[in-house]
């Protein structure tokens, strides 16, 4: 029997790629999935991404939207979706586009082998030289620190939806998405890492690289590794669907 998913797509000021995004989880997830959800949250936007993101809410009953009237950060937003997923398994997707449609099928198909499924970029030539940089040193900090050999923690990591919702994270800020892998892998969860494809951005510009951004994952990333030096993660209740993991000393 398929899998069910729920898809979280966060958009701020995403009106030029937005309907691009879910049309194409739109034309993707019927082929993969027994049932699916697309939640799209609208965080804060002042340009016409509310009103796309209504558009598709009232042609099709699979998607939804929240609207926050300001903006609450990437990782409020996801959490959010995440907590609201109702199928087997949940992922987030930018409202930028990104990554090409073939390589979620290529995710997908992943699905069932392992816990999670996480991609890694297979092109990041496609970036700037400032951002390839700053994501490989990121990387190989998040990798030493951690004892991990992972090719990428900002992803858009597909999860079973029980070990997603039970993670408690110090914060929601960018440093969000490597702190709920890094707890959810330490908790004993297995994954397979996928080779994916991006497309450059059409619109916009990438929002991840900011001065705040790096000052607030620096402190994280120093905390949390602290945390885990002198506590340890322990599973409660393995056998129970309402699995969850916590730090425990």
């Amino acid at each position: 029997m398929k899998p069910s998913i729920s898809v979280v797509i966060t958009a701020l000021n995403e009106e030029g790629d937005l309907a691009s995004s879910v049309e194409d989880m739109l034309a993707i997830l019927d082929e993969h999935f027994s049932s699916f959800e697309i939640i799209i949250i609208n965080d804060g936007s002042t340009d016409c991404t509310p009103q796309i993101a209504d558009r598709f809410a009232s042609a099709n009953p699979h998607v939804q939207v929240i609207h926050h009237q300001k903006n609450m950060g990437l990782g409020y937003s996801i959490r959010e979706g995440y907590d609201l997923a109702t199928k087997d398994y949940v992922m987030w997707r930018s409202g930028d586009r990104g990554m090409k449609q073939e390589s979620f099928s290529s995710m997908f198909n992943m699905i069932g082998q392992k816990d999670l499924i996480i991609p890694y970029v297979d092109n990041p030539e496609i970036r700037s030289l400032k951002r390839r940089i700053i994501s490989r040193l990121y990387i190989m900090t998040l990798n030493s620190l951690f004892g991990l050999k992972l090719n990428c923690y900002n992803g858009s990591v597909i999860y079973p939806t029980r070990l997603s919702r039970n993670i408690c994270t110090s914060t929601l800020g960018f440093f969000f998405f490597a702190e709920l892998l890094i707890l959810v892998i330490k908790g004993g969860a297995t994954y397979i890492e996928v080779p994916t494809l991006h497309e450059p951005r059409k619109h916009g510009c990438s929002k991840a690289v900011t001065l705040k951004n790096i000052l607030e994952v620096l402190n994280k990333v120093l905390n949390l590794a602290w945390s885990i030096r002198f506590t340890k993660i322990k599973r409660i209740s393995p056998d129970d669907k309402t699995e969850k993991f916590k730090l425990e000393k």
